[in-house]
């Protein structure tokens, strides 16, 4: 089993950092490991690192990108920080494929994700071993610029700045869509539907979304398409 672990500890490595700690490219195997590491260092806080919360969302979030199947990502697209001695991961990171239009003129980018780091572990320079690389894999990619949503501060030191401000956007609440007079007795179909219905999306949605993606975009100087595969 130890044979097993060191050789996959050194499997993909890109640097020996020192202290037991290696840099190294993840691979399909570590998806677990990665997502339950990301679900506690990220939107979970309080006590101890193992025994925070997980986030949900973080965790499927990663599992979704390190499948194999995402239209964007692969596992190997995310770093890993792991300590040798323990075999655990304590800093990672990973980089999305992007497009973005601006001004209706396409090109090619690339987007820092899950950049995070055990409590424990930080103020080692990690981050910046793994961003190096990232940038290193978008300059290999033909990527002509990065966009990072994060500190604006901490990336700084990475080489990013403030650019677009992001948190605006539109919200519609079901019960504010307008109603229709029922057209039958108390409690049929028509008074409870009115004259919409609101249901969850289906892997069938995927062209219509990517559809009406674009051309809410078009309003937009900037935007990130988004095609049908990856609305799937």
């Amino acid at each position: 089993m130890a044979d097993k672990q060191r050789a996959r500890a050194h499997h993909g490595m890109l640097k020996d950092l020192g202290g037991g700690l290696i840099l190294r490219r993840a691979s399909r195997e570590d998806a677990e490991a990665v997502a339950a590491f990301n679900a506690r260092v990220h939107h979970s806080s309080g006590g101890p690192f193992e025994r925070r919360e997980p986030h949900a969302g973080v965790a499927a979030m990663t599992r979704d990108l390190m499948s194999g199947q995402h239209p964007a990502c692969r596992p190997e697209d995310f770093t890993v920080v792991e300590d040798t001695a323990s075999g655990s991961v304590v800093s990672s990171a990973c980089l999305i494929e992007q497009r973005f239009s601006y001004g209706g003129v396409e090109v090619r980018a690339g987007l820092p994700e899950l950049v995070g780091t055990h409590p424990d572990y930080r103020r080692r320079a990690l981050v910046g071993e793994q961003m190096a690389v990232l940038h290193a894999w978008s300059l290999e990619r033909g990527h002509i610029m990065q966009a990072i949503a994060g500190i604006p501060y901490f990336y700084r030191r990475f080489g990013y700045e403030m650019a677009v401000w992001m948190g605006a956007g539109r919200r519609l609440f079901a019960r504010d869509l307008p109603a229709r007079s029922p057209e039958g007795p108390p409690g049929t179909a028509d008074e409870r539907d009115g004259p919409y219905i609101l249901r969850p999306a289906t892997v069938s949605d995927a062209p219509f979304l990517s559809a009406l993606d674009l051309l809410s975009s078009r309003r937009y100087l900037l935007s990130s398409p988004r095609d049908a595969p990856t609305w799937r």
